[in-house]
């Protein structure tokens, strides 16, 4: 019986030696696993540190591709394995005796990638740790997902990714999968689905053979996910015009990840929206400026209106591509891509979530607009972001310098699972991160028109149906919650 087996390269080693285990333990023309291993350069190793150590284990049983094999690989004459290639990459320092150090591989372990034996578009699922890429200067959606590396267990943060094999799976598919992989890992209400299950739960919608794939329409991605226990929203350009990008902004502000469909002649396509760039502040010196009272007494500019670019995980390239709104296919380099716009965008919401993004900006605006006591002569920025009651509470908790009464207050508001939060900051303490307000809304009321409290001006407003309360308390500045996105960037 065959073992496993297992090498380690460097940077400048790894491609050779994929090559030579692709050759090794497949029976495949060489000129096509040369073409295959240029392929994977070209859409992940090209973008790596140079640093980083790899090591190479064969066979490996990859759950994802084994789906794809036995329902559509395992009918065709050619016989294809159904054993990968697995990956693992690792900070400098990887080498025959590090490689059994549990202390070594457990804090330098940086993510995995496979390697399936779909000739020429060989690289499969990953999740890789950003730092380990040259540009990790975002922040993104992500989860902690639990793997092995030479038989140790190991633990990696980042965002699921596959490359589409152009047969069994498109770009619909990987996205529908990455998207339920991310919220299945990090929540309990959700369930990783496969591309078997993908197809099944879509036969319901179509009249024609499945695959050969040929790619999914929004509204079929848009109906598996609502399937599978998402609430799901979908936003139209055409639709919602100038707002569409502030509503994308602010579900992206909010940890959700995002299917973003994209379009130019002859092309259609959809990938993940999962993060963005910090906004700077020349960036935030250039958001127009809103005058909400009309005089001149309160303006307003808006975080959802910045410029910064967005973070993309593409199946035709490696994860946590950067572009922006204007040109979200930036990074093909290609003439025939760089007119693609972004038609739609497919939103999986919690089902219990009712009031959308749009909704909560528009009625934060209006309500600074009719608290004619508070701000008076200002100008303030603000911040929109969707996040749980029990991660707001925990992160209010853990202020250091608010005082302990308001804290209370914070504490014992009676909230949903979900809710809206706008922060309020003066346009001065941008670059500080520092909020002198916050108003919270109830997610679960998508027509209601009272708080469930704020605090303007150092007055905390409570106004609902039962009651009307308006109290002085000493709120001062605290520092910008930061808990929905986590930043990658090196030092």
């Amino acid at each position: 019986m065959k073992g496993i087996s297992s090498s380690i390269y460097l940077y400048d080693e790894v491609r050779h030696g994929i090559e030579n285990y692709l050759s090794s333990n497949y029976k495949v023309n060489a000129s096509i696993v040369k073409s295959s291993v240029e392929t994977m350069e070209y859409r992940l190793i090209r973008f790596l540190r140079n640093d980083l150590c790899f090591f190479v284990e064969y066979p490996y049983v990859d759950r994802f591709y084994r789906n794809s094999y036995y329902n559509y690989y395992s009918s065709k004459n050619y016989a294809y394995s159904k054993d990968t290639i697995r990956v693992s990459i690792f900070e400098s320092g990887l080498n025959e005796n590090s490689a059994f150090d549990v202390e070594f591989l457990r804090n330098n372990y940086l993510g995995f990638f496979i390697i399936r034996p779909t000739f020429p578009h060989v690289l499969g699922r990953n999740v890789i740790n950003p730092i380990a890429f040259q540009d990790s200067n975002f922040e993104i959606c992500k989860s902690t997902f639990s793997i092995t590396a030479n038989s140790l267990k190991v633990s990696v943060d980042g965002f699921p990714h596959a490359c589409q094999d152009q047969e069994s799976i498109s770009c619909a598919e990987t996205t529908l999968w990455s998207i339920t992989e991310y919220f299945s890992n990090k929540y309990n209400d959700y369930n990783p689905v496969l591309p078997s299950d993908i197809h099944k739960i879509l036969s319901e919608l179509t009249y024609e053979r499945q695959m050969p794939s040929k790619g999914l329409q929004a509204h079929q991605i848009s109906y598996a996910l609502k399937k599978v226990g998402f609430g799901v929203r979908v936003y139209s350009k055409d639709v919602f015009g100038s707002e569409f990008d502030n509503i994308l902004r602010i579900y992206i502000e909010s940890g959700i990840p995002l299917v973003c469909c994209v379009r130019a002649p002859g092309i259609g396509h959809a990938f993940n929206v999962i993060g963005r760039r910090s906004t700077t502040q020349e960036q935030f010196d250039d958001i127009a400026a809103i005058d909400i009272r009309k005089n001149g007494e309160l303006v307003l500019k808006d975080l959802s209106s910045a410029n910064n670019e967005l973070v993309f995980v593409d199946d035709n390239f490696a994860p946590y591509r950067v572009g922006s709104l204007e040109s979200p296919c930036i990074h093909y380099n290609n003439p025939q891509w760089s007119n693609c716009v972004i038609t739609e965008i497919i939103v999986p919401l919690y089902p219990k979530i009712y009031m959308e993004a749009g909704e909560a900006r528009k009625f934060t605006i209006e309500f600074l607009m009719l608290s004619t006591f508070a701000y008076k002569n200002r100008k303030l920025g603000i911040r929109t972001y969707l996040c749980s009651s029990r991660t707001y509470k925990d992160y209010i908790i853990n202020l250091q310098h608010l005082d302990l009464d308001v804290k209370k207050l914070f504490l014992n508001l009676p909230m949903p699972k979900f809710i809206w939060v706008s922060e309020i900051f003066d346009i001065e303490d941008f670059s500080e991160n520092l909020v002198e307000g916050v108003i919270l809304l109830d997610a679960t009321e998508p027509k209601s028109t009272h708080v469930i409290g704020a605090i303007i001006d150092n007055v905390f407003v409570r106004r609902n149906m039962s009651e009307d309360i308006s109290v002085s308390i000493p709120f001062g500045k605290i520092s910008s919650f930061n808990n929905n996105l986590k930043y990658y960037g090196r030092n």
